[in-house]
């Protein structure tokens, strides 16, 4: 079998002749930029082949091995830019503190109880359990799994010690009383955060965060589903476990505690994410009515789920409301103030899907639209996720183009900040018509023509504008513009869309919300300028951060987190946009800029 080498890496694989370089890439656990999933289609996955018969720069997904090789995958871009903060009320609110007892949660999900257990009187026949019970409360719940050494125990510690309880179910029986700790996850389809959380006062103790590594096997839901359903061999469910176990652990040696000292974990993601990290498979999203296969809360032993944390802890995964509209949404939404929506709100959350809610009061629409892999950089030429030189900010002065990098480095790609700004650039300088074709140079203002004429040229079979000077620099194609017009017209109907649905015209929005990383580094005057979101509501226009993450730390922490989280699961309506007879029309009407 034929041996590839990695420069750069003390890492060699040995597989079958025939098999594509990517899939040796991937067996090799190492990094590579595969958006479209391996199907030849974004040419992202290029690495460099150093030796061989045919050496050189080729796509990974389509480069089939024959001999031993040496190959070099390009550096991963660092410092990637991943929203970790939320800037809505999760965690305890100061009143909420000053209603419980010195500085604790006033019903948190996880406690500690320091107690006496009385032995059975003689004369009476109380099981060990019964005397806990007594103390404790009759509502706790003992698992037998506890109940097997509890008498060892109460004996060891003469019968007096810390008790440490999740919703009424006892975990253990400690010496001394301690912190006790629970975990949140924001399992998104780009990247993943996670927050360890002191389970009695909510303190923040340690917050650490990765990129999903399942993105080796495509940029969006649909590509990772069907990677699933035609390999079948549960690699990206333990993919995504074994990333949520590393966080676990880089956040318990960040905070100098035992991951036995994490007693609860709250788990939230869009439902493909769900069901991968379940172990579920993805099958029913693919085809109509692209239903979820599981949708109800899951509340299950941590331990099945490969968290390393106390072997009794329990891990809640979130419901979800519709296919494409997962427990994410069902955070973001669980994280916002009753006071939030008491007038007429858009919530939007634009990561690789599009999730979109209209509420006011108790009454919630939402959709979900196939709209975000162009604003995460993927199916753009030059696209790149918000890390270090990635174009994020652009802006025309006195008829100039300029443009800012993350880091002030030098472009290296395009995130989706910076894709919008670019549009908005190239509009207001006539290079881009309202229809989104780049116009000649003749149709250009003259002093637009002669500082960058020069710059539209031919790139991968069509028409590109060169960002600078460089020949071979970043550069912004007709077919980017192409994809941009599609994403930003499948959200705008869908907000047409719900706005029917609660019989209001988008005038009548008070407030738009926009929750995730994308809505937290955009720029609201272009998304109006490019009319992602109408026009008339620039000035109601805020983000509030990583709310899913949010809503994940207030399902961790309260007792009736949970419970809030299935009513509000159950009680949103759901609208399938392909199914609206007006959706199309809508959809057509909003692809100009």
């Amino acid at each position: 079998m034929p041996v590839i080498s990695f420069y750069g890496y003390q890492t060699t694989v040995k597989v079958p002749e025939g098999t594509l370089l990517i899939d040796a890439v991937r067996a090799a656990s190492l990094p590579v930029d595969a958006p479209c999933g391996g199907h030849g289609k974004c040419g992202k996955c290029r690495v460099s082949v150093l030796n061989g018969q045919t050496p050189g720069i080729h796509p990974a997904c389509s480069f089939a091995v024959t001999e031993d090789l040496t190959v070099r995958i390009p550096s991963a871009p660092a410092g990637n830019r991943i929203l970790e903060a939320g800037k809505g009320t999760a965690g305890p609110s100061e009143s909420a503190l000053q209603n419980g007892t010195k500085g604790r949660l006033p019903n948190p999900l996880v406690r500690t109880v320091d107690a006496v257990i009385p032995a059975c009187p003689i004369g009476e026949s109380f099981s060990e359990c019964r005397c806990v019970k007594q103390a404790l409360g009759e509502q706790v719940q003992i698992p037998l799994s506890v109940a097997a050494s509890l008498h060892r125990r109460l004996e060891e510690l003469d019968r007096r010690g810390n008790f440490v309880l999740c919703q009424d179910r006892l975990l253990s029986v400690r010496r001394d009383a301690k912190p006790v700790y629970v975990l949140a996850f924001d399992i998104g389809t780009t990247t993943v955060v996670s927050y360890l959380l002191d389970g009695e006062t909510g303190r923040q103790a340690s917050v650490s965060s990765m990129l999903n590594p399942q993105t080796a096997y495509g940029g969006d839901v649909i590509s990772r589903s069907e990677y699933d359903l035609s390999h079948g061999d549960g690699r990206l469910t333990a993919l995504i476990r074994s990333a949520l176990r590393s966080l676990t652990e880089e956040n318990s040696k960040k905070a100098g505690i035992s991951p036995e000292d994490i007693c609860f974990a709250a788990i939230v993601g869009n439902t493909c994410m769900q069901h991968l990290y379940l172990g579920v498979s993805p099958e029913s999203l693919l085809c109509a009515p692209y239903t979820a296969t599981v949708d109800e809360l899951q509340l299950l032993p941590a331990a099945s789920l490969g968290l390393p944390v106390h072997p009794e802890a329990q891990a809640a995964v979130f419901p979800s409301i519709a296919g494409f509209v997962g427990g994410d949404t069902v955070s973001v939404l669980l994280s916002l103030p009753e006071a939030a929506l008491r007038e007429l709100t858009l919530i939007l959350d634009i990561g690789t899907n599009g999730e979109l809610v209209l509420a006011k009061g108790s009454l919630r629409y939402t959709c979900s639209t196939a709209a975000g892999p162009a604003f995460e950089g993927a199916r753009i030429c030059c696209g790149m996720r918000g890390a270090a030189g990635a174009v994020d900010r652009a802006f025309t002065e006195e008829g100039e183009l300029h443009f800012t990098t993350i880091g002030g480095l030098p472009p290296a790609g395009i995130c989706g900040s910076g894709l919008m700004d670019l549009i908005c650039c190239l509009l207001d300088l006539k290079i881009l018509s309202p229809r989104g074709r780049m116009n000649p140079p003749s149709k250009w203002p003259e002093r637009t023509a002669s500082l960058y004429g020069h710059r539209l040229v031919k790139k991968d079979g069509g028409t590109a504008f060169l960002l600078t000077e460089d020949p071979d620099g970043i550069y912004l194609t007709q077919k980017d513009v192409r994809e941009v017009q599609l994403a930003k017209s499948a959200i705008a109907a869908g907000i047409d869309s719900l706005c029917q649905a609660m019989g209001v015209s988008p005038a009548d929005i008070r407030s738009v919300l926009l929750a995730g990383a994308f809505g937290n580094y955009l720029s609201p005057e272009s998304a109006c300028r490019i009319g992602l979101i109408p026009p008339v509501l620039l000035d109601r226009i805020r983000g509030i951060g990583n709310a899913a993450g949010e809503g994940a730390r207030l399902a961790a922490l309260s007792r009736g987190a949970l419970k809030t989280a299935e009513e509000l699961a159950k009680s949103t309506k759901f609208l399938e946009l392909a199914a609206l007879p007006g959706f199309q029309d809508a959809y057509l009407s909003h692809l100009n800029f």
